[in-house]
């Protein structure tokens, strides 16, 4: 599937050439043709291809980046199996058939077919033609590094591991996996050419297009991965200087409500009304984490926040990540208080909740729940007294945050929330609780949707917008974890509260030496990771984050996907080989 040739006609219109038909001779012969070509590569990201014989919203590049990279971690709540192919993700019981991994593995690769073509045709004779070979030789290491980050273990198992295809130019002779160090070696490569050749006063229009510091950025994505903790630290000071906060924008709202001319991105997917009208209106990723009328209507809604990051977030209920970000649909301010229930069928924990008393006649609904003013809180399920009371055993998760735990004999983790769910009352007086636009879905699952994706002022459909592939807020954070890893405690404390001052966690929210024991972390990398995760749920870092620094996934919370905790070495989580590609190059897949 890699030998396919690559078909922009979709993408761009060329007066004096065929765009299915360029070759770097022809990129040669009309130069003004790279700019079109270059485009393309760019355009082919959002567009709807065409794949084992049919186009759908899931054969898109930026759906399946975001979704596959997201699917298999801990952030998320699954309600219910789907129909949708991410479900096997989700699931671990993808592959090597799996359409949504094999899609990703055929359009990464005709991207990177582009990618050669542009580079074989272009010279250095001015700066837009270095610009453009910059953009090439960036968006050439991206697609190996994507690849590479999801089809081969991480760099800290060994370099010798395999990993995937190189494609260097144009020649195809021999098919057959590179080792990840050879992967590596090559991004990096490319990237430091195309930071050779490209310059800030070169970059060409908005956050669609990659300038010199994505390159970097990406650069310093490598060189974290990779363990190259200087490097990573000298190549994040070069683009952050002095002040990192003057890179990211004052509420994070304004990040996501203006992604293609925000400071802060250095590099995103550009979504504009025209690709909309070309997309299926539920088909973009927002659609999944968000439903504005709880309907269905304008997004599926299907994909929740996970108690586990909603429990972090809400350590401190002033993070504007948590607050402007996240929402329980259709709800009321009050006081909830859910756990997980074993499925012995599933294997799953589905959700208890205490819900709140119901007047019919009046409409009124009011919190079932007690504030006892000690940290407790009581209440009745199911006839039986209860109450939710801070953990202080020894499974607590810290001793600022200790989290709660019900006085069932069993120590049952529970969740204290600031809101309640509201129900639907019908005109025969019934009570409905888990329809589509109330609070609570099947399996008694809250729909905490999540806006991040639904803020674009710009665009005329509700829930979209462009998609954020770099950015300085990352930069700051790639950082703060090569510090943390240089036993750098001071420096990455400061990088964190750079993040966590834009957040609106200032005083003493503020991360220092003195707290982070009290705050459960046993070390500055702990504190890190979750920092990461907070800022960028969601955004596709959360599996690889956890994995290549050897940390194991705990899917021990309320969801459909079976309670375990996956380790960090399992093989289920790097994705298989398609068989498309298999079944022709005769390449080794995966383990599992």
């Amino acid at each position: 599937m890699i030998f396919l040739p690559l078909l922009l006609a979709g993408c761009v219109n060329l007066d004096f050439v065929e765009s299915d038909s360029l070759t770097s001779s022809a990129l040669a012969t009309n130069p003004g043709a790279a700019v079109y070509t270059t485009d393309g590569i760019y355009a082919m990201m959002k567009d709807m291809a065409e794949f084992r014989g049919g186009i759908s919203q899931n054969n898109t590049f930026i759906r399946q980046y975001f979704l596959l990279n997201e699917l298999k971690g801990d952030n998320i709540c699954f309600s219910n199996t789907s129909t949708d192919p991410f479900w096997l993700a989700a699931t671990y019981m993808d592959g090597a058939d799996s359409a949504n991994s094999a899609y990703m593995w055929v359009i990464c690769y005709k991207l990177i077919y582009a990618a050669n073509a542009n580079i074989g045709g272009l010279d250095e004779e001015s700066d837009l033609k270095k610009q453009l070979l910059g953009e090439n030789y960036f968006l050439r290491a991206f697609f190996h590094f994507t690849l590479c980050n999801m089809f081969a273990k991480p760099y800290s198992f060994g370099a010798d591991n395999p990993g995937v295809i190189l494609r260097i130019g144009n020649d195809f002779t021999e098919t057959k996996r590179a080792t990840v160090g050879e992967c590596y070696e090559a991004i990096e490569k490319d990237l430091l050419e195309a930071i050779r050749l490209m310059s800030p006063e070169t970059k060409r229009g908005d956050n669609g297009y990659a300038g010199k510091e994505a390159a970097q950025a990406l650069l310093g994505r490598l060189y974290l991965y990779k363990g190259e903790w200087e490097k990573c630290i000298q190549v994040c000071d070069e683009i952050l200087g002095s002040d990192p906060g003057s890179h990211l924008e004052a509420e994070v709202t304004d990040l996501y409500s203006k992604v293609p001319s925000s400071k802060e991105v250095l590099w995103c997917v550009d979504i504009t009304n025209s690709d909309i009208t070309n997309m299926p209106p539920k088909g973009n990723l927002a659609s999944m984490y968000d439903s504005p009328d709880g309907t269905q209507g304008t997004g599926w809604g299907e994909l929740y926040v996970a108690d586990p990051l909603l429990d972090l977030m809400g350590r401190f209920p002033q993070d504007k990540r948590f607050k402007d970000l996240v929402r329980l649909h259709n709800s009321k301010p009050g006081l909830m208080v859910n756990w997980g229930v074993l499925d012995d069928v599933n294997n799953c924990l589905t959700q208890a909740i205490a819900l709140p008393n119901v007047d019919v006649a009046t409409g009124n609904i009011t919190s079932s729940i007690t504030d006892n003013g000690d940290g407790t809180y009581s209440f009745t399920y199911q006839g039986k007294a209860m109450k939710a009371i801070p953990d202080n055993t020894s499974t607590r998760i810290s001793e600022e945050f200790p989290g709660y735990i019900l006085n069932d004999g069993s120590r049952t983790r529970c969740y204290v929330r600031q809101v309640m769910p509201t129900p639907v009352i019908t005109s025969t007086g019934s009570v409905i609780w888990t329809t589509t636009n109330c609070s609570i879905r099947e399996g008694g699952y809250p729909t905490w949707f999540c806006e991040k994706f639904s803020h674009q002022t710009d665009l005329t459909f509700p829930i979209s917008s462009s998609m954020i592939m770099l950015r300085y807020g990352e930069v700051v954070l790639n950082r703060a974890e090569a510090y943390a890893h240089l036993g750098k405690d001071a420096q990455a404390l400061a990088d964190i509260n750079v993040v966590r001052t834009r957040a609106g966690l200032t005083g003493n929210a503020q991360m220092t030496s003195a707290n982070l024991s009290k705050r459960g972390y046993a070390d500055i990398l702990d504190a890190v990771l979750d920092e990461r995760r907070m800022e960028l749920y969601y955004e596709g870092f959360r599996v690889l984050d956890l994995v290549r620094n050897k940390k194991d996934i705990d899917r021990r919370f309320p969801s459909r996907t079976v309670s375990e905790v996956i380790r960090y070495d399992d093989p289920r989580i790097q994705y298989q080989i398609p068989i498309d590609e298999t079944s022709v190059s005769g390449i080794p897949t995966n383990e599992r």
